[in-house]
């Protein structure tokens, strides 16, 4: 058997390598596995979300709140309520809206206005969390009880990007005047940044250090001391940053991330490159660079997957169309063709079946199974918001996926062919052979066919060059693709 091997786009087409591997997943060290369509599961949104998070409060009751443009909105059984204050937003189109949860109250942030806090369980539409508080791109929750935020806005000094800004100590709607004998009473402090540029995310709890603040150009890690200094800054990254806030990913032991050549994980003192000779220039050269700012990232950790949406070659108005995904712990890659705005994780929201009723399903028209996770309050979901602002999971029918080996070892006599067994546990499965007679000629395909009753997809050609492309048509069941066993001997012994 030939394996379809690692997808790794960056290195030559010869030997045991995946030339494609379209809407899979890297299943395992050996196998790609199915990538679910994202099906949606409510009404839009008025524009383009611009943000989304999801909270579970105390009691155990699961919210999914969303941004766009002028609205803030929480998910009430599967319909978007607008839960915006009064006064609305002017969130810029080159922003996200940022949250963090702090006990029951979800923080939002977007740069244009005031900071926002909405209490599960009480409030009814979000406020302005302080009027102490800064305006600010980024907001985390840092340990061991803050909420900082950074690159910030105030009316003292106006637009400071290399900022970091922190509440008092174990109250996020308290920020007193920085300098202050209160101020310094709670440990309520900023820091200004001297090297890297613009703050681009703060994320929490990575590494085991309190945090993390990742610039245009440098990492700084942040470990907490205590008064007077409260956080110690160290630079740990120097020209390595991230020019696309929204790709950073915290995953708890690491944060994963897109810098300026490629894709990272830092694990609170240094970075390790996941994507350098595999799939670094390959992304760089599908990206639409005008649009770093709606590049955005999340985590499965079911499937132990690292999944960036961006807008790739063939997108529209900068909504992304293509999904990069690393397994971190095979450390394989893949890709997928999606168009959404954005990707997040989202909180399932229980259901009974008798319930189903008020969303207008029945059993005979279930969007998933009834042993779905959708259907699970407070299950931790891939979820991402459609082209036309609908939430929806990723938990549709399997996509059709294409996956290609790379050219078959073999001398330099010609070989015929004349069938490939794909090695596909399931799904309506064709496969077609790429031909050429040097390695600096074009690729041609053969028409795909079915398999026989042997497994055996026939095929009829002669080459010197030949790869093996497995179709698997949309919305069939399978588990693991593996690799193709071609039939084929030189070509003078047929």
């Amino acid at each position: 058997m030939i394996p379809f091997g690692e997808w790794a786009p960056d290195r030559a087409d010869f030997g045991n390598a995946a030339t494609v591997a379209t809407n899979v997943i890297p299943k395992s060290d050996e196998t790609y596995g199915p990538f679910s369509d994202l099906s949606t599961v409510s009404d839009a949104l008025t524009a383009r979300c611009q943000g989304a998070f999801a909270g579970r409060d105390s009691d155990g009751n699961v919210t999914n709140f969303s941004g766009d443009a002028s609205k803030l909105y929480r998910m009430v059984t599967l319909t978007q309520t607008d839960i915006s204050r009064s006064a609305g937003y002017a969130t810029v189109n080159d922003a996200t809206w940022r949250f963090c949860q702090y006990g029951n109250r979800v923080i939002a942030t977007n740069f244009a206005d005031e900071i926002q806090s909405y209490v599960m369980g009480s409030s009814s539409i979000f406020a302005n969390l302080s009027s102490g508080a800064p305006k600010a791109r980024h907001v985390a929750v840092i340990n061991p009880g803050f909420v900082m935020v950074g690159n910030t806005y105030d009316s003292v000094d106006g637009n400071v990007p290399n900022r970091v800004w922190w509440s008092e100590y174990l109250d996020p709607t308290s920020w007193p005047t920085v300098g202050t004998a209160a101020a310094q009473a709670v440990q309520s402090d900023y820091n200004d940044i001297p090297t890297g540029g613009w703050v681009q995310a703060i994320t929490g709890a990575v590494g085991g250090a309190a945090g993390a603040v990742f610039m245009d150009t440098a990492i700084y890690r942040m470990d907490y001391e205590g008064p007077p200094t409260v956080f110690r800054f160290t630079e740990v990254e120097r020209l390595r940053g991230t020019p696309a806030p929204n790709s950073v990913i915290n995953v708890g032991p690491f944060a994963a991330y897109l810098g300026e050549d490629g894709f990272y994980m830092f694990d609170g003192s240094q970075s390790r490159a996941i994507g350098n000779s595999k799939v670094d220039k390959t992304f760089y050269a599908d990206l639409d660079q005008s649009y770093f700012h709606r590049i955005s990232g999340a985590a499965d950790p079911v499937n132990k997957l690292l999944i960036w949406a961006y807008p790739g070659s063939g997108h529209s108005n900068g909504n992304p169309n293509k999904l990069i995904i690393f397994n971190w712990e095979s450390g394989r890659w893949s890709e997928a063709a999606i168009n959404c705005e954005l990707i997040f994780r989202a909180l399932s929201t229980g259901y009974t079946l008798d319930g189903l009723d008020t969303l207008g399903y029945t059993l005979e028209t279930l969007p998933f199974s009834l042993d779905s996770r959708v259907w699970t309050g407070g299950r931790l979901i891939l979820s991402g918001f459609d082209a036309v602002h609908k939430l929806g999971y990723f938990n549709g029918s399997n996509l059709a996926a294409t996956i290609e080996t790379g050219e078959f070892p073999q001398s330099q006599e010609l070989m015929y062919v004349d069938g490939i067994r794909p090695m596909v546990d399931g799904g309506t499965v064709t496969a077609a052979v790429g031909y050429r007679a040097t390695p600096s000629a074009s690729i041609s395909y053969t028409s795909a066919t079915s398999a026989g009753d042997d497994g055996v997809c026939p095929q009829r050609i002669s080459a010197r060059y030949a790869r093996a492309r497995v179709s698997i048509a949309a919305g069939g069941s399978w588990t693991h693709a593996q690799g193709i066993e071609p039939r084929m001997t030189p070509d003078g012994e047929r």
